[in-house]
């Protein structure tokens, strides 16, 4: 999700006020454009940023949930997700059935170049073969 979020510009944002960004002058009524997917790879923000590595996140105290702003998936504030709880607290328990369900193989190469657009995909998709394991209780009326 940080790496490759699924919509790499946020939604826009209005300054209501004049205000100051990184020494920036920002006028009222400006509309702002958030570059999630920039943010995600930024070397001031990530160690080793293109890197995948999953356990940064361990004693990490940044969520996706939009509170912490070098973490963006879901975007912040009114301007939120509305898959956010979805995403949160399913999309996990749908994926492990999948993993437990099925046996899997790539029928392709995986290749992780991306294609811009509103949302980001796979220049290349991946193309995969599901085979559904059988259930224990014909393995053990076979045996």
């Amino acid at each position: 999700m940080r790496l490759h979020p699924a919509a790499p510009l946020l939604l826009p944002h209005a300054a209501t006020q004049q205000c100051q960004v990184n020494g920036y002058d920002i006028p009222s009524g400006t509309q702002v454009y958030v570059n999630a997917w920039a943010i995600g790879r930024d070397p001031n923000v990530w160690e080793n940023p293109l890197k995948f590595y999953p356990e940064r996140f361990l004693d990490s105290k940044a969520d996706v949930r939009g509170h912490h702003f070098e973490l963006l998936p879901f975007g912040s504030g009114r301007r939120a997700c509305p898959g956010l709880a979805l995403g949160i607290n399913n999309v996990h328990l749908m994926l492990a059935n999948l993993v437990h369900a099925f046996e899997w193989a790539m029928l392709t190469e995986l290749d992780m170049k991306e294609k811009f657009g509103i949302v980001c995909a796979l220049a290349n998709p991946l193309v995969a073969k599901a085979e559904l394991r059988l259930p224990r209780q014909v393995i053990e009326a076979e045996a």
